[in-house]
């Protein structure tokens, strides 16, 4: 969503990502306080002794614009974020003062009403600063604790070497490959060392894929060189052009345009969503919550180092997949081996976008086929305020669509990708547009997994399971129709 606020000439946008996220402006006291309103909807925190025991949470971080045109991270002070009227939230700046997390402080399930916080920056704006942003993003935390990695049968699932079953994860520890084994005697060939993220220490990971109007707001705070390198379509395009899509004949239900073309070394383009085509842009029918597709990994991991994020490991996945119960052979995200296609559009591009198609019996509902739209879905689209885990398609913890809807990209158990270390992006991307992050890996060190709307379902072949790693070998260089991702971060 978008807010337009003006306040002693300055223009102040603020976003909510999410199905129900708004964040509201109030006040801007003095060069170091920013008053919103924060709500959402479908939140709940468990007790810790559950068998979820997990929460939701908003991870909320601020750009601010100057004169220059240029857009800055702005850090928070470790002690000055709070609730300014006592409610049900509770908050949390992150240790690096890149942002915060806003969740409930209690056990409790429901809508979060309107709750007014208090943003103390780590340093005054400004003087030039023309304009701020504060953007949220809907998280899902994923506790500490040990799980099963690979379920023993699916495609290059990871093994335990002397059972040849899964294998447990009980630690942060260094792994053996002597351990540690793939299906078809593909396996790291390496240590896999005690700083790569295993999925036994809790994290944070994004409730959605990375969606069309999350990376539309991102294109519209960088500059015209970093535009270039982060879309398809030069930025100097004409107003309407498709900015990630191949073509018009190949958009791939992509709604993302330039609405105002870019000035190369002058002025940055504004981008805008379109899917009904009538020449009104970021309408309620425009597809600003579908699932962004034709992002590769130099994409994601941009998008993820500016909002101060970190990509997800392969193990983490399904760590987030899973929780702690023992795998199904072949099982998907919701945990059972059955799976409804998702076929039949119904409120098409809006906030609302959903399918006739039911979760029954122990199939869940996922968009996987080669029936229905040729493109992603919203994100959320089977979930509502009554719905279970099976209609929701969602996993253990309650993040949607990792099984389906776009594959999604981990970092991976390689050579190239085992030297990352969990660390969180710095709000901050290099004037070309990519991720600065030294200990991220480049695309050989990424990997698919979750399977896409395309995605076909058979006895022994089957991208949407959970331990499928049947494109292991393939490189996620390449800006494809059917994939996306999402992110995360330790608190």
């Amino acid at each position: 969503m978008r807010i337009i606020w003006f306040t002693c000439l300055l223009f102040i946008p603020f976003w909510g990502w999410s199905n129900g996220l708004k964040l509201e402006p109030i006040d801007r006291p003095d060069s170091v306080t920013l008053v919103v309103e924060i709500s959402w909807e479908n939140s709940w925190r468990f007790r810790e002794d559950s068998a979820a025991g997990n929460h939701d949470a908003i991870w909320v971080f601020v750009k601010y614009q100057t004169t220059s045109g240029v857009w800055h991270h702005l850090d928070l002070n470790s002690v000055g974020t709070e609730v300014a009227t006592p409610g049900m939230l509770a908050t949390q700046v992150s240790s690096d003062q890149k942002g915060a997390w806003v969740y409930r402080n209690s056990p409790g399930t429901g809508d979060i009403s309107p709750h007014e916080l208090q943003l103390r920056l780590a340093q005054a704006l400004p003087s030039d600063v023309i304009a701020i942003s504060v953007f949220g993003i809907e998280m899902v935390w994923v506790p500490d604790g040990a799980f099963w990695l690979g379920d023993g049968q699916s495609n290059f699932t990871f093994k335990d070497s002397l059972t040849g079953g899964p294998y447990r994860v009980s630690s942060e520890a260094g792994i053996s490959p002597e351990v540690l084994t793939t299906a078809g005697n593909v396996g790291p060939g390496s240590l896999v060392p005690e700083s790569y993220p295993k999925g036994t220490r809790g994290f944070y990971q994004m409730k959605y894929e990375l969606g069309q109007a999350q990376y539309r707001d991102f294109l519209n705070c960088l500059s015209y060189s970093q535009q270039q390198t982060r879309t398809q379509a030069s930025p100097n395009s004409a107003s309407g052009t498709l900015a990630m899509a191949l073509s018009p004949a190949f958009a791939g239900r992509n709604g993302i345009i330039i609405s105002q073309p870019g000035i190369p070394g002058q002025l940055a383009a504004r981008y805008a969503c379109e899917a009904n085509a009538d020449g009104v842009y970021d309408q309620h029918d425009d597809g600003q919550t579908r699932a962004c597709n034709f992002i590769s990994w130099a994409d994601l991991a941009a998008y993820l180092d500016w909002a101060a994020l970190r990509p997800l490991t392969e193990l983490e996945f399904e760590k987030a997949c899973r929780g702690p119960r023992e795998p199904v052979a072949r099982e998907f995200a919701w945990g059972t081996d059955q799976v409804i296609d998702a076929n039949t559009l119904l409120m098409d591009g809006t906030d609302q976008e959903s399918v006739a198609e039911q979760a029954q019996g122990s199939a869940g509902l996922a968009s996987h086929g080669y029936l229905g739209p040729q493109g992603p879905l919203r994100n959320g689209f089977g979930a509502n305020d009554s719905s279970d885990r099976l209609q929701a398609g969602a996993t253990y913890y309650g993040a949607l669509e990792m099984s389906g809807n776009l594959w999604e990209i981990c970092v991976g158990i390689s050579n190239e990708g085992l030297p990352f270390d969990g660390q969180a992006g710095d709000g901050l991307l290099a004037s070309t547009g990519d991720s600065n992050e030294l200990t991220w890996p480049g695309a050989s060190g990424a990997i698919f997994r979750g399977g896409a709307f395309n995605s076909g379902i058979l006895p022994t072949f089957r991208d949407l399971a959970v331990s499928d790693r049947f494109y292991h070998d393939l490189t996620p260089s390449q800006r494809r129709n059917t994939t996306g991702g999402r992110g995360g971060r330790f608190p």
